[in-house]
């Protein structure tokens, strides 16, 4: 065999070595993940969905984080920016952060994790491209079991951001506030700069702070958790990761599981189900989160909430 030839041999060995990688390459799927914000919930939701996904989908993936950092400009170019470079899959985190992925991405399948939008769930059928876990707990179990623990507690305080997802709820609070004898009064909070100026003007006869399963609330939970212990009173909030930045208890799911149950409908996705035809997920399954240290700070015990979880049948994770 002259040099000549082993030459062409080998760059035809090149060439289809080169073609065989592309063509992998172009068949593994490209899933694009938006956080609306920074928050070790996020974190935990995501580490929860590769969980769950590589549990349920053994072949490569590609998945690509993106951090809008609470400017609505940035998270709707990064929305853009999946569709235009056609990702198989969005997934976005939050109400808010959904409702904006399927107005811009309508062609592509999304799955929304921490979601609560009855809109797009009314609209939901076998041909929509989205599909949905859903993890707010209502008002009315959140309250009932404050009732529960602390049936002395009669005015509470409601802090809560201007998103247009939160308003019905806060609504929904204080009607279901009545029905547990418990007064409810509300305080918009539109950024996180004003929750310091609002925590100093909190009533002065308010007994807790409950916050709703709200992110911006959320991500200032710990100075929210500083003026509670100052005023020697409950912070109640709806979330795991508020309770480990220092609010007293939550009745809450994991934010993991949130993830997990995202990766697994990403699973059946790709294995050729269609969005709307998988049910929406529901996460059922409370735990009541305690924060002890918090408790000890403003010389109160755990027992009252302990008690109350174990009677509602709620698993009970301290921290």
């Amino acid at each position: 065999m002259n040099a000549l030839m082993k030459v062409l041999i080998a760059l035809i060995l090149v060439a289809v070595v080169n073609s065989s990688v592309l063509a992998n390459t172009a068949s593994v799927p490209k899933i694009g993940i938006v956080l609306p914000l920074e928050h070790p919930a996020m974190q935990e939701i995501v580490d929860g969905f590769e969980l769950g996904l590589k549990a349920n989908y053994p072949h490569p993936v590609s998945i690509h984080v993106e951090n809008a950092q609470n400017d609505l400009n940035l998270q709707r170019a990064i929305i853009s920016q999946f569709r235009d470079q056609h990702d198989d899959l969005i997934v976005p985190i939050g109400t808010s952060t959904t409702q904006m992925t399927a107005m811009i991405a309508k062609q592509q399948s999304i799955v929304a994790l921490a979601a609560d939008d009855t809109s797009l769930e009314a609209e939901r059928n076998a041909a929509s491209h989205v599909a949905m876990v859903h993890d707010e707990i209502n008002s009315l179990q959140a309250l009932s079991f404050l009732h529960q623990a602390y049936p002395a507690l009669t005015r509470i305080t409601l802090i809560h951001s201007a998103s247009d997802k939160i308003f019905p709820e806060v609504q929904q609070a204080i009607l279901d506030g009545k029905k547990e004898r418990i007064e409810v009064k509300p305080i918009m909070v539109a950024t996180l700069p004003d929750l310091y100026a609002t925590l100093k003007n909190l009533p002065q006869d308010t007994q807790a702070i409950f916050i709703l399963k709200d992110g911006l609330m959320a991500s200032g939970a710990t100075n929210i958790a500083q003026e509670a212990m100052v005023r020697h009173i409950l912070f109640m909030a709806s979330d795991q990761d508020s309770v480990k930045a220092g609010a007293h208890f939550a009745l809450g799911v994991y934010e993991r599981q949130i993830g997990e149950e995202g990766g697994r409908l990403v699973a059946e996705i790709l294995s050729g189900q269609s969005p709307g035809s998988l049910p929406i997920v529901h996460m059922t399954k409370l735990t009541v989160f305690v924060n002890q240290h918090s408790f000890q700070a403003i010389d109160q015990a755990i027992s009252p909430i302990v008690s109350a979880a174990a009677t509602s049948h709620y698993p009970t994770q301290v921290y």
